[in-house]
Formats: C-alpha cells, structure tokens, sequence
C-alpha cells in the first residue's frame, strides 16, 4: 500500500471508531478537554505508526492499546487528584472492547441519537445542557428551566432511563431483522 493510500486508510479508520475511542478516553479522564487533547494525541500516533497495523480489523484494539498508553502518560505529567490505577484502565479497555464485539458503537450511536430526537424538545434542551459542559451544575439548570435541583435530576434520571430504554429496543429490532 503506498504512504498517501496508508495515510487514508487510517484517516478513514480514525473516522470510523472516533466515537469509541473518544468513550474510552473519556471514562478514563472524565474531562471532555483533556480526552480531546489526549485523542488528538492518540490520532497522531496512530498516523505515524500506521503502518505496524496487521490487519484492519484490528484497528479499535491497536488504537485502543494507543489511547491507554497515552492516558497513563498524561496521568504520569498532569497534576491529577486521583491518577487511574493502570490495571483498571487495562480492565476498561477489555471491557470496551468486549462490548464494541457484542454491540458495535456506530449502532449505539446511531440509536441513541434516534431516541435524542424524539425526546420532547425541551427535554432534549434539558439533557443537551446537561451533558454539553455549557452549564456547571443542576443549581444552575433548575434556575434556566425554573425548578428545583431535585427535579431537574429527577426529570434526568427519568429521561436517562427513558434513552436505555430506546436505545435497547432499537438495538433489539435491529437485531431482529
């Protein structure tokens, strides 16, 4: 395979497993910006070594093996409260990996962004706030949406429960067909 064809190739695999790679990063860190600095990292690295790549099959586990090298060193260098025990991080990138072979994320994904947009326009306003980082907390959503914290967590959680609900289902007839 020639260099521009190889670049592409992983450009193109990088696209495809973005929103997996980014979960993983994510639960390890649980800061949207550091799992972003750390998945341009990851990214890079990926470009570079592209070519010890076996097989293209492969490609979330070798990338995900990158990603858990690169949290650790980040953990290493950053002022972190709490750094991540590497055999849990090992034990989440085994756990991802087992749940990416019995669902991949691209069906999840496609499902959830499905029951996103029949949720109630309000309600999907409320979870986008919630989860986007453009609010800091519940104190500051019951003041947008005019309620109390115990009822913005109550209506999250509801909604919360109402999205696994969907997603299962979707995932259940996709299965089925």
């Amino acid at each position: 395979m020639s260099e521009g064809a190889a670049q592409a190739e992983a450009a193109r695999l990088l696209m495809q497993h973005r929103t997996a790679l980014y979960g993983y990063v994510y639960a390890c860190v649980r800061n949207h910006a550091d799992a972003e600095d750390i998945l341009q990292t990851v990214s890079v690295a990926v470009m570079q070594s592209f070519s010890q790549l076996t097989a293209p099959s492969g490609f979330l586990p070798w990338a995900r093996e990158i990603a858990r090298r690169r949290i650790l060193a980040h953990r290493r260098t950053g002022r972190r409260e709490q750094p991540l025990d590497p055999e849990l991080v090992q034990h989440l990138a085994e756990a991802a990996e087992t749940l990416d072979k019995a669902q991949p994320a691209s069906a999840h994904h496609a499902a959830l962004l499905a029951c996103l947009e029949s949720l109630p326009p309000e309600t999907r306003r409320l979870i986008t706030l919630r989860y986007d980082d453009s609010i800091d907390g519940a104190e500051e959503l019951a003041e947008k949406f005019g309620r109390s914290v115990q009822a913005i967590y109550a209506q999250i959680k509801r909604t919360k429960m109402a999205l696994r609900a969907c997603v299962e289902r979707r995932l259940a007839l996709e299965d089925g067909r």
